[in-house]
């Protein structure tokens, strides 16, 4: 495995102190495993706080990816084709397929099936935290 994609379940495990994710994500990088998390996501967890100090320190380990013109328009349309409107989720699916069908790290396991099915990409894994 050389990627994988945090959705906002995984980020929201760091900000918990979710042992066994940090565990996984400190392994992940340790093995060479580029840590991507699309900007969405990012905006969707960010915290300030100090409070949050985990959190900051996972996404240190992580590759922010931009939402560009062209990934907001395909992550539309895959909402489209799919009935559903989270164009968020959209993006985490299309990182994954965009990085060699890398697995997906989510709390939010129904929708991102959906899309990856939608998407004809089933040999994507969507794991939890």
């Amino acid at each position: 495995m050389k990627h994988v994609v945090y959705d906002s379940g995984a980020l929201i495990a760091a900000a918990k102190n979710n042992q066994r994710f940090l565990w996984r994500h400190r392994e992940a990088l340790a093995s060479g495993v580029s840590v991507l998390v699309p900007a969405g996501v990012l905006a969707q967890c960010w915290d300030e706080r100090a409070s949050a100090a985990r959190l900051h320190r996972v996404l240190n380990g992580c590759e922010i990816l931009p939402l560009t013109e062209m990934a907001a328009k395909a992550a539309g349309a895959l909402c489209r084709r799919n009935g559903t409107s989270d164009v968020v989720d959209a993006s985490v699916v299309l990182a994954s397929i965009a990085y060699d069908e890398a697995p997906i790290v989510t709390d939010d396991l129904g929708d991102i099936r959906d899309l990856v099915e939608c998407a004809n990409r089933k040999r994507i894994r969507v794991e939890r935290p």
